[in-house]
């Protein structure tokens, strides 16, 4: 009798190494099981929601902070005002010279690289006639023509950025990355890279609800 006790001891996954083994895998699973769910509860269901998440969590944004955060929809016209997009909003500069032209161009390519998450987002560039005449207006609807191009707004809208920490006079172009609720919370310079509004949009895309 004894024999075959012992002979069951040591039959496979009756070791204290399989026990212990056991138990570490019931571990994990617990472990991955309530980071998942801490994750789902974590996710917010509102613009708010994410922006009070990212104030109190911390963030790493490439772009610049803006604060508080401005609501432009006043300085938008139909149908962007209304969209539920995020928005990449390109303003500034005497003219749409070769910075503004390189920031138009590469915003595009940003919108592109989003990928899956690229319908999710638009392109507002707000002008007005001195920075923008009817024949460069053209133009850059032809090699452009999912930019919404808008020749009003620009003033209001600067006077609006003006009761933000952002110090800007408006003479160079910037972008700026803006919620479906119209709120500018974002902006980049053109000496920033380009690509970090591409990993700002992926992380706020990411946990923001998709709205229709």
């Amino acid at each position: 009798m004894n024999q075959e006790n012992a002979q069951s001891d040591r039959q496979p996954g009756n070791g204290p190494a399989n026990k212990s083994m056991k138990i570490q895998i019931w571990i994990m699973l617990l472990m991955v099981g309530g980071v998942m769910l801490a994750g789902t509860l974590m996710v917010p269901d509102t613009e708010e929601e994410r922006l009070r998440m990212i104030e109190l969590l911390g963030t790493t944004n490439q772009g610049t902070l803006i604060k508080p955060d401005v609501v432009i929809t006043s300085a938008l016209e139909q149908p962007p005002a209304t969209s539920l997009k995020w928005k990449i909003l390109i303003a500034g500069g005497e003219s749409c010279d070769d910075g503004c032209q390189k920031v138009i161009l590469e915003t595009r390519q940003i919108h592109i690289l989003l990928g899956k998450l690229t319908r999710r987002a638009e392109r507002v560039y707000l002008a007005n006639p001195e920075q923008l005449d009817d024949q460069e207006l053209a133009d850059l609807t032809l090699a452009h023509p999912f930019l919404t191009i808008q020749k009003t707004g620009l003033e209001k809208f600067g006077e609006l950025m003006a009761t933000s920490s952002m110090d800007w006079d408006m003479s160079d172009t910037r972008y700026f990355v803006v919620t479906p609720d119209n709120e500018a919370i974002l902006y980049y310079t053109q000496d920033d890279d380009v690509t970090g509004l591409l990993e700002d949009l992926k992380h706020l895309l990411k946990y923001s609800p998709e709205r229709h």
